[in-house]
């Protein structure tokens, strides 16, 4: 074992006995997570590690299942009126939070308004404009009533656990927050371990463990050798593709695998120039060598990319424009744009996942190739999610999406102005913005809502703000003695029915 694993541990164990006194009588599940959380506020947080943490501790409304159904959580029931102008919710009338106050429409009322209110710092806030105002007929009843039909508005409030009116506004409620979820926190040391334990009130049973500790360990390798000695119980993300085999045949370890809405791409900062000329986006997209990256770096773990859609998505567009690995092609371009022999530097910028800082280190000797002078860092994942979000101090990206769950949410906010996600790229199209607004108010089985989705990726396919590189599968891995847990496609919900898990 490495010295820094071994001084991890001994930190961890530490922090425990701190935190819990007789932590270690007591069951508890250690999960390794790819990265640190940015916080703990569903309001505020967007990456899919916070929301790893998030998903034990509070509850939305509704949730999504492993087939991506939507199962009542919060609410026991909801129902639409003739026009789709408004949404009724029933509530749970036997939830509680950790701190003791149970859970009423006040609660869901305060939550999304906080969002609503543009002096609020909720990146997320594009998903719900639409509400127009959230109402009580009584403590377990709320309506909100929308400014116009929103077909995939549901799936976005599956997206935002509810946040208690009482402690919403305390400053710490980041890193010290209480919500209706199975585990409520008891200690978090950054960069360590955040430690969790079962909230004996926790209106569907109390948890089969006492307690949980999130751990952070971005090395991949790293991360299965705490698994395999028995320090790790369990983990989704970040396989080790050429390990798979040999884990599968391992009777102590499980495994489970299942295709996801999630990518990783290379991402433009198109007011740093020349990227702002799709000329030079197009030559730099030809120049990701995607079948090998998916071959030989993933191991075969996942698919090569084409769009922000997976291929079995009936809006899914398959003559969207593809820039296979093409060298010569990729000069050709360049020089249409001014730039034959490149001459011109570039900062590539990533989070610290494995995969993506090798698919940075592959683009990195392609540019220099072509005589594009380039550099790559990685940087710790909230420091490279705040330099997206914050500042314009990039020209490329490598990073990912998780949760594309339908079109609105794989298209409204990552390609349109209105979108939280427009600083990545800060690109936008006026006819993309029209058509992503339509698409939210067809049927989403319609041929209409067909035919939107399929032309917002035919214009993003040809401008390229993004350039995807493969289609992610995600794997679980755990102790073979751990029950009731197994991969979700959408990564950042997949320990929210945690409760139901424990050792046989």
């Amino acid at each position: 074992m490495s010295t820094s694993l071994t001084r991890r541990l001994l930190v961890m164990a530490a922090a425990l006995v701190l935190a819990g006194g007789a932590a270690f009588a007591q069951e508890r599940l250690v999960i390794a997570s790819t990265g640190e959380a940015d916080n703990l506020d569903p309001r505020v947080a967007t990456d899919v590690r916070s929301f790893e943490r998030i998903s034990t501790i509070f509850e939305p409304l509704v949730v999504f299942d492993r087939g991506l159904g939507l199962q009542p959580r919060l609410a026991t029931s909801w129902s639409f009126n003739e026009d789709a102008t408004a949404i009724t919710f029933a509530l749970r009338d036997d939830a509680t939070f950790h701190h003791g106050r149970p859970f009423t429409a006040e609660d869901v009322i305060y939550t999304f308004e906080w969002v609503l209110d543009p002096e609020n710092p909720s990146l997320n806030r594009p998903l719900y404009t639409d509400i127009d105002t959230i109402r009580a007929p009584d403590p377990y009843t709320v309506v909100f009533e929308l400014s116009r039909p929103n077909a995939f508005l549901l799936n976005n409030i599956a997206r935002m656990p509810i946040v208690p009116a009482d402690r919403g506004d305390e400053p710490d409620f980041h890193v010290n927050p209480s919500g209706t979820g199975a585990f409520a926190v008891v200690s978090w040391q950054r960069d360590d371990a955040l430690l969790l334990e079962a909230f004996a009130d926790y209106w569907g049973g109390r948890a089969r463990v006492d307690q949980v500790v999130f751990r952070p360990i971005p090395e991949d390798g790293t991360r299965l050798l705490a698994l395999e000695a028995g320090e790790v119980d369990m983990y989704q993300g970040g396989p080790i593709g050429a390990e798979l085999p040999r884990l599968e045949a391992d009777p102590t370890i499980g495994v489970d695998r299942v295709p996801a809405p999630a990518y990783n791409f290379v991402g433009f900062n198109t007011r740093a120039e020349p990227l702002g000329d799709a000329r030079v986006r197009q030559a730099i997209a030809h120049l990701i060598p995607r079948e090998g990256i998916v071959e030989r770096i993933l191991e075969g773990v996942g698919q090569v990319g084409i769009s922000m859609l997976l291929p079995d998505m009936p809006w899914f567009e398959p003559d969207i424009a593809r820039y296979p690995y093409d060298p010569e092609r990729a000069r050709e371009l360049l020089a249409e744009a001014g730039y034959p022999d490149g001459g011109f530097s570039v900062r590539i910028y990533s989070d610290p996942a494995p995969m993506r800082t090798q698919i940075a280190e592959i683009l990195l000797n392609e540019l220099l190739q072509v005589g594009i002078d380039a550099t790559v860092q990685a940087e710790e994942s909230s420091a490279v999610f705040q330099r997206f979000t914050q500042t314009e101090d990039y020209e490329i990206m490598v990073y990912a999406w998780g949760g594309q769950l339908d079109p609105d949410r794989a298209i409204f906010r990552q390609f349109t102005s209105g979108g939280s996600a427009y600083p990545y790229t800060y690109w936008s199209d006026p006819r993309v913005d029209e058509l992503a607004l339509r698409g939210q108010s067809v049927p989403p089985d319609s041929e209409e809502s067909v035919a939107i989705y399929r032309e917002i990726q035919r214009i993003i396919g040809e401008e390229v703000p993004y350039t995807f590189v493969n289609y992610i599968e995600e794997v679980a891995v755990y102790q073979a003695d751990i029950s009731g847990w197994g991969a979700h496609p959408h990564s950042s919900v997949t320990y929210q029915d945690l409760y139901l898990v424990g050792r046989d």
